[in-house]
């Protein structure tokens, strides 16, 4: 009988909003390049004793060099696959959470060869796994949900509240 390891990771589905005047905000994705030729999201493995959050920030900080995430609460996705490291068979459980980087410049780590920012219909064709894919049409159902609700809690006047700190990227539109 053949063993199988099991192994944990965690990370996020990082996104930015791009705002362009007269314009609706668009999310624009984190894909990372790996050195299987394949576009992924940042996550990476858990150590010992460490909790899920804990083990994305620090995976999400090392592979990109982004910090300062607004973790969405709410979003939590789970998926599990299988592979085979050195001819042993794992079994790994991977944990993704959604959250907005404060800012477009990414420092990418040596363990990827690069990265792209990409609106929602291009990140799911560059997503080679089906699981991967079927986290990322979750996150876009729940930041447009997101929108939506933020869109019924503006004022009635037409004029929406301007909070620079809501958007968390400490940006101000100016005239």
């Amino acid at each position: 009988m053949r063993s199988m390891s099991y192994e944990k990771s965690a990370g996020a589905i990082i996104y930015c909003i791009k705002q362009e005047e007269g314009k609706r905000p668009v999310p624009y994705f984190l894909l990372l390049r790996y050195p299987g030729g394949y576009w992924e999201f940042a996550r990476g493995h858990m150590e010992e004793g460490e909790r899920e959050h804990a083990t994305a920030k620090r995976e999400i900080q090392e592979e990109t060099g982004l910090t300062g995430l607004q973790f969405l609460s709410g979003f939590r996705e789970q998926y599990r696959f299988h592979f085979k490291r050195s001819g042993k068979a794992i079994t790994k459980d991977a944990v993704l959470y959604l959250a907005q980087a404060p800012r477009w410049r990414v420092r990418v780590s040596e363990e990827h060869f690069g990265f792209a920012w990409m609106p929602y219909s291009d990140a799911l064709a560059h997503l080679h796994f089906e699981n991967s894919k079927d986290v990322l049409q979750k996150a876009h159902v729940f930041l447009q949900r997101r929108r939506k609700s933020d869109k019924e809690k503006q004022p009635q006047n037409g004029s929406p509240k301007r909070n620079a700190a809501a958007h968390g990227d400490g940006s101000t539109k100016r005239s």
